[in-house]
């Protein structure tokens, strides 16, 4: 079986979104470097290679591991039930318009509310545990509500009226009209959203000292003044909130793929 050639275009912009991304990085460390050079004060501005030495040695550590999951397991979670509780509500108000104009300003609201001041007011009422996974949904659910009911309302109205006149089953809409036209739009909120869920709750995490988290280590490095492990600890949430991106880009692929 011969295999098709890639085509030129498509290698060129492979090419492209590996050197920008690349280039970019290049920027951000050549400018720490020289800022860390300029202000020669280790303790207050470590060099790029300390904090990288920091990062690895984190790496190595059993606990870092255990910490990490436990944030990420917390964001996870939280993503989960913004995502269903979004998607749920939004095919309801893209069913029903009086739904979404009710729901409209309560999202709104949500939107515009301080993140540090919904995580003062819910320390004030609950648990640690529980406290960081709720200000993860407050902020990833209106985002993912938004994204999601444009998506539903935006399917071809045409299809819909064609489906309703040849009587096509409920469930047949939603697997072979709904979901392939909202699947793009569903990868890409999530993508998005899950990264902002991840700093969320880590900032959770930090105003409440919350045990074995990413977010306690950096509010300890911080309390002790150890900047190169703060800065370490900071290029963790950084990390993992590029994997988790990367996760969601990929299952996107593999969608399309299937397709």
């Amino acid at each position: 079986m011969i295999k098709a050639k890639p085509d030129k275009k498509e290698v060129k912009n492979i090419l492209l979104n590996i050197f920008y991304p690349l280039l970019a990085l290049s920027i951000a460390l050549a400018v720490w470097a020289i800022w860390a050079a300029v202000k020669d004060a280790p303790y207050l501005v470590p060099s790029p290679a300390v904090v990288l030495r920091e990062f690895f040695t984190l790496c190595g550590e059993g606990a870092f591991w255990l910490d990490v999951l436990r944030t990420l397991a917390r964001t996870l979670f939280c993503f989960a039930i913004s995502f269903a509780i979004a998607l749920g509500l939004a095919a309801l108000g893209g069913l029903c318009k009086p739904f979404h104009r009710v729901m409209s300003p309560i999202v709104s609201i949500l939107r515009s509310a301080p993140t540090v001041a919904v995580i003062l007011i819910l320390y004030a009422f609950m648990d640690k545990q529980s406290m960081s996974v709720v200000v993860g949904f407050l902020i990833a659910f209106p985002v993912l509500y938004s994204a999601f009911y444009s998506a539903i309302d935006g399917v071809d109205r045409g299809v819909l009226d064609m489906a309703k006149l040849f009587k096509v089953r409920a469930s047949d809409k939603i697997f072979m009209i709904y979901l392939p036209s909202i699947a793009g739009a569903l990868f890409d909120a999530s993508r998005s959203t899950l990264s902002l869920t991840l700093k969320v709750v880590i900032a959770a995490e930090i105003l409440t000292s919350l045990a074995c988290s990413i977010g306690e280590n950096i509010q300890t490095s911080y309390a002790a003044f150890e900047i190169s492990s703060l800065f370490a600890w900071t290029l963790v949430a950084i990390v993992f909130s590029f994997v988790l991106e990367g996760v969601a880009l990929i299952l996107k692929k593999i969608w399309e793929a299937t397709r």
